[in-house]
């Protein structure tokens, strides 16, 4: 919404402390951005640091578990206590070896994919292995091993899986380390990164596991991940608890069957904590520059509008059409010259006001804008309208016995009404030509939809007449009738006359066709009839098509058409009865004589129709007698006006 300002002290005000606003704010802004864009680009280079140190933490504990393995499958105590094949023997091996290496886990599987001991289960002997899918992998492996981080009894263990031989491979040994708490942490203070392991199951959302952070704030950070819209390694925001970090999803390699992965944070306030501590001094600077400016500008801006104030009062008597009382400025300044300029240029206008009401009297007051907005020269310009003409049908028999002044009046009258009509579509009267009237569409002012506005002005010139026919007959005085003929193209508009007296007009063709049509109106029992270059462009109005003709004076073919309404509701005519005159046209254009006539014939029976369809049964009669031959187009030639 745009604001209006009554002061021009006001304006120059908000002005400069607008311009002093978005100058400083943007300052203020770009030094924000800046400090966000370098926190988060700290950010992303330690995550990503924390990322490589995650894969580097996994891969050595992985090798430090394949080393410790292999030392077991080849341990000859080891492979003594296997070939006892006594459970509890196995299992003690298995337990000591586990303790001396640091592994949470470790397990002895039977070729057979069954458990023959594990430290965690130490039940489950005889069990299928609960992990196929990392024999699959030691198998197809090019040294017989494999890892996997799989899920025993809800909680991420690091696998590896390596072959036991004696001589032959005999069984397989895994070993394992636990990703929990204490891995967490250690990472966390490595890296200065907050960390939290999440794993997934089918058919349940990401839980974590471990977490660096709070139990309320790793549940939150599962859940913004669980909704998908992160990609790996791809840096992205999470807001809980007040907090803004940054994180990095990983997935962990070797993950199983339940996918494992490790959610990286930092905190963004935190890393921009040194500017946060710096930003309220910025804000300082900032308001107290604007205040300082306020100041200023208002005081200078006084200086000005005083002398304003005193050019806007003349502006207003200006206005109010007074001027004859001059502004008074003392400076000798810019503003004293402008006062100067402006005592001027009311006596100007009070010149241009005198000469407007007078021609505005004499011509339209588009035509009269248009010789005043330009220099008054003989010559025209090309260009696109849409001519309406207009005549009242026996106007002359109407004058007889009446006086002068009764017929003056009665005029008046009538092309008040009229010209309402066509000023209400934004036509412009030409020229009052006794009872006739000539208006124009396009000119002098341009408009687009010129034709449909013809056609509109003149089914409300229509309308208007059947008014002043009512207060006519109420009166005890005769009704009027009218015929309206509208064509629309190329004519030349301009000045025209002698370089003494000039006439705002348009000449050409069209002109002559529009006039044409106007005078073939009552032969057809209608008012307005129309050209097809103005129905073709007039959307949204109804048409009857009325007939082919050349007009006298023309050697190309018109086709008439009559404007119905705008709506099938304000059809003068049943549709039925629109379409048998339809068919008929058709029929006759084909010369089927007797179908034409069949249609006609029924039109007949329709009085808004019967001046129309009489005058082509007519014209079968003549057909039939002396037949137009095969090269006959349809078209009916008019010798008269």
């Amino acid at each position: 919404m745009l604001i209006r300002f009554r002061h021009l002290r006001t304006r120059i005000l908000v002005f400069v402390v607008g311009l002093l606003t978005v100058i400083l704010g943007s300052f203020y802004f770009a030094a924000n951005t800046a400090n966000l864009r370098n926190a988060r680009a700290h950010i992303d280079e330690a995550l990503e640091l924390t990322v490589g140190a995650l894969q580097r933490s996994l891969q050595e504990r992985k090798q430090n578990l394949f080393q410790n393995v292999r030392l077991l499958s080849g341990d000859y105590a080891f492979k003594s206590a296997f070939a006892t094949e006594d459970h509890d023997t196995i299992l003690s091996a298995l337990n000591n070896h586990r303790q001396r290496v640091g592994a949470d886990i470790m397990m002895l599987v039977s070729l057979d994919d069954e458990v023959v001991a594990d430290t965690l289960h130490p039940g489950a002997h005889g069990e299928d292995f609960p992990f196929p899918n990392l024999v699959e992998r030691a198998m197809d492996s090019e040294f017989g091993e494999a890892a996997l981080i799989e899920q025993i009894d809800g909680r991420p263990y690091q696998l590896v899986l390596v072959p036991l031989f004696a001589p032959d491979m005999v069984a397989w040994v895994a070993s394992g380390f636990l990703l929990d708490q204490a891995f967490v942490d250690t990472l966390r203070d490595s890296t200065r990164s907050e960390v939290t392991l999440l794993f997934e199951q089918a058919g349940r959302p990401w839980q974590p596991i471990a977490s660096s952070l709070s139990q309320e704030a790793a549940t939150v950070t599962a859940g913004e991940i669980g909704r998908g819209t992160w990609q790996e390694n791809r840096s992205g925001e999470l807001r809980f608890g007040g907090e803004h970090y940054i994180y990095v999803v990983s997935r962990l390699a070797d993950s199983g069957s339940s996918p494992v992965a490790a959610v990286l944070q930092r905190s963004l306030l935190e890393a921009m904590r040194p500017y946060l501590e710096l930003r309220p001094v910025l804000l300082g600077i900032v308001l107290v520059g604007l205040l300082l400016s306020v100041i200023g500008v208002w005081r200078i801006a006084r200086s000005v509008t005083r002398p304003v104030d005193v050019l806007i009062e003349g502006a207003q008597r200006v206005e109010q059409g007074e001027f004859t009382e001059p502004v008074v400025i003392r400076q000798r300044d810019e503003l004293g010259r402008l006062a100067g300029s402006f005592n001027n240029m009311m006596t100007g206008l009070q010149e241009r006001e005198r000469v407007h009401n007078l021609l505005g009297k004499v011509v339209s007051p588009e035509i009269a804008e248009e010789l005043l907005s330009k220099t008054i020269e003989l010559g025209g310009e090309e260009r696109e309208v849409s001519i309406l003409f207009s005549d009242v049908r026996g106007f002359t028999t109407l004058c007889e016995r009446r006086a002068a002044h009764e017929i003056l009046t009665l005029l008046n009258r009538y092309l008040t009404r009229m010209t309402a009509a066509i000023e209400a579509e934004s036509g412009v009267v030409d020229k009052y030509i006794g009872d006739a009237i000539m208006a124009l569409f396009g000119a002098p002012l341009a408009a687009p939809d010129h034709p449909r506005a013809a056609v509109l002005a003149g089914m409300g010139m229509c309308r208007a007449l059947d008014a002043l026919n009512d207060e006519l007959a109420r009166e005890g005085e005769p009704a009027l009738d009218i015929g309206i003929g509208i064509n629309t193209g190329v004519v030349v508009a301009g000045n025209m006359g002698s370089e003494s007296r000039l006439n705002y007009t348009v000449l050409g063709d069209g002109v002559n066709t529009a006039a044409r049509l106007e005078g073939l109106s009552k032969q057809y029992g209608c008012r307005v009839i129309v050209s097809e270059s103005t129905m073709q462009r007039s959307t949204g109005i109804l048409f009857r098509e009325l007939d082919r003709v050349r007009v006298k004076g023309k050697s190309q073919p018109v086709t008439l058409f009559e404007p119905l309404g705008t709506s099938p509701d304000s059809l003068p005519v049943a549709q039925e009865m629109l379409a048998h005159w339809h068919a008929g046209l058709h029929a006759f254009y084909q010369q089927q004589w007797d179908l034409a006539a069949q249609y006609f014939g029924r039109c007949t029976g329709a009085a808004y129709l019967q001046d129309s369809a009489g005058m082509f049964l007519a014209r079968i009669r003549d057909y039939r007698q002396q037949p137009p031959g095969d090269n006959w187009d349809g078209v009916h030639t008019f010798t008269s006006k």
